[in-house]
């Protein structure tokens, strides 16, 4: 079987995938999200090429990709899925993972819960928003991540100027109600109906628990009911496999992120005590292996 993984440079944790793929699969191969070109035949078949290989003939291509490249990635996705290619998720999951309000709105329409949300375009809106939310507010850019473009409003007077930033910078807002936590979360990583958990803590006076912005991994046993709400989500927005961020309040859950390309380092492996790149790589051969099943039934 064949097997390649389309990663964004930055992201840096491709070849934890790219080792363990080597032990299941006969061909392997890591591609640049830059080095991909779409191509349309004389018949109307359409192909996703690097170089010389068409990554259409493959039974596997696991996206690791980042919203940057989203309608790029988007178009991709949904080639390699009408062309029989197993990709770990929908054609629009990661256009759907990539703005925060297309993910509350999957989410929310699936009866899973998520902080109250608003989207709107103006200062003034965004002002009479936070008042009917209720101070403090949370203000994101709709495709940010890693922590990047989240901030926090005490009262109006801290939320206009960071408005008018935005609105020079022609950025769309998305505001939430705040949920008080001890500047933690949950990552639950899913992959198929399995979970594995682990906690986020920030630096100290740090409210974002984002491990991109120096934050750390703690060992943490989810209860069920959060592991359920994660699976829930994750089929919501199309994905087999993704992390989900939950921030947890007097005992419930909330949903805050779908992350279409978590992080996976050896200390994830570590603190779930699992090998998380053996799991991904098991689990995608045993889709495409059923794929191709199906096929020849």
């Amino acid at each position: 079987m064949k097997f390649a993984i389309i990663y964004t440079p930055f992201l840096e944790q491709h070849p934890y995938i790219i080792e363990k793929a080597e032990e299941y699969f006969e061909d392997v191969l890591a591609v640049p999200i830059e080095g991909v070109r779409y191509e349309y035949r004389s018949d109307g078949t359409p192909k996703v090429m690097y170089k010389n290989t068409d990554l259409t003939d493959f039974d596997i291509v696991f996206p690791r990709l980042s919203g940057e490249d989203l309608l790029f990635s988007e178009q991709m996705i949904e080639i390699l899925n009408e062309s029989d290619v197993y990709v770990h998720m929908d054609s629009d999951s990661f256009s759907i993972s990539s703005n925060k309000f297309s993910t509350v709105k999957e989410l929310s329409g699936g009866e899973v819960k998520v902080p109250r949300s608003i989207y709107t375009l103006s200062t003034e809106a965004a002002a009479d928003a936070a008042k009917n939310i209720g101070y403090p507010v949370t203000i994101k850019l709709i495709s940010g991540y890693g922590g990047k473009g989240i901030m926090r409003a005490k009262d109006e007077s801290e939320l206009r100027p960071i408005i008018d930033t935005l609105e020079v910078f022609e950025q769309d807002i998305c505001l939430q109600d705040f949920i008080e936590n001890p500047g933690e979360d949950i990552r639950i990583l899913v992959i198929g109906e399995d979970t594995y958990s682990y906690k986020r803590v920030g630096l100290e006076e740090e409210w974002r628990s984002n491990i991109s912005r120096g934050g750390n991994r703690e060992e943490f046993d989810a209860p069920e009911w959060m592991r359920e709400m994660a699976v829930k989500a994750s089929k919501l927005t199309g994905f087999d496999i993704c992390g989900v961020d939950i921030i947890s309040s007097d005992e419930e859950g909330f949903i805050v992120e779908i992350n279409a390309s978590p992080g996976i380092t050896e200390e994830t492996s570590e603190v779930v005590g699992i090998d998380i790149p053996e799991e991904m790589v098991t689990f995608v051969k045993q889709k495409a292996l059923a794929v191709e099943h199906e096929e020849e039934v």
